[in-house]
């Protein structure tokens, strides 16, 4: 699944979300093929060992069935799902930090768990909700807002260039700018 979800692929991963915490097997089989690769392929990239990420990943998707009633539909389940993940992995490491002896191999597992343990490995999973709040928000803007700003912001175009381009004046341009970034705040303060 891409990064970028359009709204009939948040549909698809909120009927997803519904149906595993309904305890539909096949819609958790779907998934599991669906995003197996990408969830050991996430813990390998920490763990750097093949047979242990297979077992973590299996282990995942194990938790992520075990807690299916914890699933929130109006969230983002790859989310749910990579945070699993995260934590797995993190467990294994700070367990396999306690047994090694050799300096320079416990140094490289304090190295990943502090990348596991990072901000920064936390907003991008972070990150996979919050495309899916902005989605939002653009699906309810109306059309000339969102293009104005999708102009602005993604295209780099100053209002002088939008006001041209759309037959607009520049302060109908603004007022579609300070339209549209107060429906992101107000959407964005929820979640604070």
């Amino acid at each position: 699944m891409p990064p970028y979800y359009n709204s009939s692929d948040r549909e698809i991963l909120r009927l997803f979300s519904e149906a595993i915490k309904a305890s539909d097997t096949e819609a958790y089989e779907v998934l599991f093929r669906a995003e197996y690769e990408n969830v050991k392929f996430f813990i390998r990239h920490y763990v750097h060992d093949g047979p242990e990420s297979e077992d973590l990943a299996q282990e995942t998707f194990a938790s992520l069935w075990t807690n299916r009633d914890r699933i929130d539909p109006q969230r983002n389940i790859r989310s749910f799902l990579f945070t699993i993940a995260r934590n797995r992995a993190l467990n294994h490491l700070t367990m396999l930090r306690t047994r090694l002896t050799d300096p320079l191999e416990k140094s490289s597992v304090n190295l990943a768990i502090e990348s596991l343990d990072s901000e920064a490995i936390i907003s991008r999973i972070d990150a996979l909700d919050m495309k899916r709040i902005i989605d939002m928000v653009y699906e309810k803007m109306p059309e000339l807002t969102r293009r104005i700003f999708i102009m602005n912001r993604d295209e780099n175009m100053t209002y002088e260039e939008i006001a041209e381009s759309t037959g607009l004046t520049v302060k109908k341009v603004e007022y579609n700018m300070v339209k549209a970034l107060k429906q992101f705040r107000s959407k964005l303060s929820i979640f604070k």
